[in-house]
């Protein structure tokens, strides 16, 4: 039930809309969002209207602030992040009911998913400044990118051609106790970002801080991050360049097992692009290390310690042919681990992939793609893809099929400890899902929304004898999956209000006196709601409410988060307020969120 302040601030904020409306109502036309995007190696005109997709430009980003990427990406629709942590230090990402190792993360293209476990997919060297856009699609796209995109697909564009400019970050911030007024969890970041352009390229470098003493003990943590990209003229056409680095160690109490444990990790990845009109060719790797102490105080009771290695290279081209786009390619990677607990292991996996779209007259869009990969250990899989939409005025209506699969990772096979064994003999999961869908301007409104259904087999996941460890790795068999994503959003000269609802509902229940460690953790619904407004002196106050309604054990809950940002000459200042209302939740079953929490960012331009 909605604690009384949350339903009046409720109340409060949805009776602001009328006023909102009548003080500065615009009547431009509402315009959908074509650039060029993940979900295809095709043009956008072709491909962008076919799929159910959010963009999130620079300017938006910066508007709403976000203190981290997992920030970032839990205030979208349909996302919903499993934090283990304040700021996101150790986060899990799902999308529409998926586990978090069915969503590919991509940076500007290149994977960035980690063969060891999904637990480290979200470990990148990036900050939400560094970035460009970030574009989701949802649904099935082992069409175009092979493995591990079944709840969708996250491509987060970083930076490049930027003006020159310079500036200085520092946050600070504490949760605050309001009977004995004591601050706790206090937190400090500190961060300087660069960029240069002319007619050599351009460039763009960040390095960041991150530090906590811990909400609760054994929640301490300090994260060090440096990012760069540069595009630079070559051979007639343009070279990309990225590398990164994350280094982090954090207090994992409760995080995997009721134990005060710590845990180190550093990620480090690289990558090559290079792009001359309809070719593009690239390499990439991503190495990661990791070390697991149970209890931190005593390490050789358990002592985890794995590097994991993802390494590969793919091109394609694209060409007109019979009135349409063609894009055909390939793509070979290597993954590999060496770890005390998982041994030393390695595999790899080639494809081959293809997409053909075209228009039909002015109002049709046909796109379909297949791709086939060979895993060395796991055989042949065909993802087949084909989607369709039609232009309706200003709007779109667009229906869409595909298949997808994901390889079991390396710690769902080998790994094994007193409350987990994995298993060898997994199978590859696999999926069809089908959408339809359409994106409407109404009355000033933009409307967008999506039904679908997911037929899965072979999902993996951790399965016990209630209460009754060890969990063990399986593959549960049949599932489907359906749902509904539904988006509003309107805009007034000063004020943007935003609302995104999400249903899934799972077909497939465990047999009796058994439990699932993952696979039905899933919001049942969600929703937010975003309110950001003007205020005088140039303040602009950005409100953002999370509802999420879970299986039991979990419990549902509500976070109702504000940002207040005010420009001042040297730059800006921002005061955030999370969990405003105070709510006791747990995002992961055994490990309490921080209450109340308020900081203070200031901006430095250079």
């Amino acid at each position: 039930m909605l604690k009384s302040h949350f339903g009046a601030f409720t109340i409060a904020t949805l009776g602001l809309f009328p006023l909102l409306s009548v003080a500065e109502d615009s009547d431009d036309p509402v315009v959908l969002p074509e650039v060029v995007i993940s979900a295809s190696r095709l043009s956008s005109e072709v491909a962008s209207p076919t799929r159910d997709m959010v963009i999130i430009s620079a300017v938006e980003i910066a508007q709403r602030a976000p203190a981290s990427i997992t920030d970032l990406l839990g205030s979208l629709p349909g996302i919903n992040i499993s934090t283990r942590g304040p700021w996101g230090v150790q986060s899990d990402l799902e999308i529409d009911g998926s586990t978090f190792s069915q969503v590919l993360i991509l940076v500007d293209g290149v994977r960035a998913n980690d063969p060891q476990t999904g637990h480290h997919t979200l470990n990148l060297p990036l900050d939400p400044a560094d970035l460009e856009r970030v574009e989701v699609t949802y649904g099935a796209g082992s069409a175009v990118h092979g493995p591990d995109a079944f709840g969708g697909v996250i491509n987060l564009v970083p930076k490049s051609s930027v003006r020159p400019r310079a500036d200085v970050a520092a946050r600070w911030g504490a949760t605050l106790d309001d009977d004995s007024g004591s601050a706790s969890g206090v937190a400090s970041d500190a961060a300087l970002r660069w960029g240069w352009q002319g007619d050599w390229g351009s460039a763009w470098v960040s390095g960041s801080k991150r530090r906590s003493d811990g909400y609760r003990e054994g929640t301490d943590y300090d994260e060090n991050r440096i990012f760069a990209h540069a595009i630079l003229p070559a051979a007639g056409g343009e070279l990309s360049l990225q590398a990164g680095v994350q280094d982090k160690v954090f207090g994992a109490r409760d995080f995997y097992a009721p134990y005060p444990s710590r845990e180190w990790t550093t990620a480090q990845s690289a990558s090559v692009t290079f792009r001359s009109g309809a070719v593009t060719v690239r390499g990439y790797s991503r190495r990661h290390r990791d070390r697991f102490v149970l209890i931190a105080d005593n390490p050789a009771v358990y002592d985890n310690r794995h590097r994991s290695l993802l390494a590969g290279t793919e091109g394609f081209v694209r060409t007109a042919v019979a009135g349409g786009d063609l894009a055909l390619g390939g793509e070979w990677v290597h993954e590999g681990i060496d770890s005390n607990n998982l041994g030393d292991r390695s595999r790899v996996r080639g494809s081959l992939f293809g997409e053909f779209g075209r228009s039909v007259g002015d109002d049709w869009r046909l796109l379909t793609g297949l791709r086939i990969d060979h895993h060395e250990r796991y055989g042949w899989e065909a993802s087949p893809s084909l989607s369709a939409s039609r232009r309706l005025g200003r709007g779109r209506l667009f229906a869409s099929a595909a298949r997808s699969y994901r390889s079991p990772s390396f710690t769902e096979t080998y790994y094994t400890d007193p409350n987990h064994v994995g298993d060898p003999d997994l199978a590859a999961e696999r999926a069809w899902q089908f959408e339809a869908g359409s994106a409407m301007p109404v009355a000033g409104v933009r409307i967008e929304g999506a039904i679908f259904l997911r037929r899965e087999s072979n999902l993996i996941d951790y399965v016990r004898l209630t209460d009754t460890p060890p969990w063990q790795a399986q593959n549960l068999g049949e599932m489907e999956s359906i749902g509904l994503r539904l988006r509003a959003s309107r805009a007034w000269r000063h004020a943007k209000a935003e609302a995104g609802f999400t249903l899934v509902d799972k077909e497939q229940t465990l047999g009796s006196g058994l439990e699932s460690k993952y696979v039905f953790t899933h919001p049942t619904k969600q929703l937010t709601v975003r309110l950001r407004h003007d205020l005088t002196l140039g303040a602009i106050a950005d409100w953002q409410i999370v509802a999420r309604s879970r299986m039991a054990p979990l419990e549902d809950y509500r976070v109702v988060d504000l940002n207040l940002s005010l420009p001042v000459s040297y730059g800006s200042l921002l005061l955030r307020a999370r969990n405003l209302t105070e709510e006791s939740y747990e995002a992961v079953v055994g490990v309490p969120m921080p209450g109340r929490w308020f900081g203070l960012e200031t901006r430095i331009d250079l």
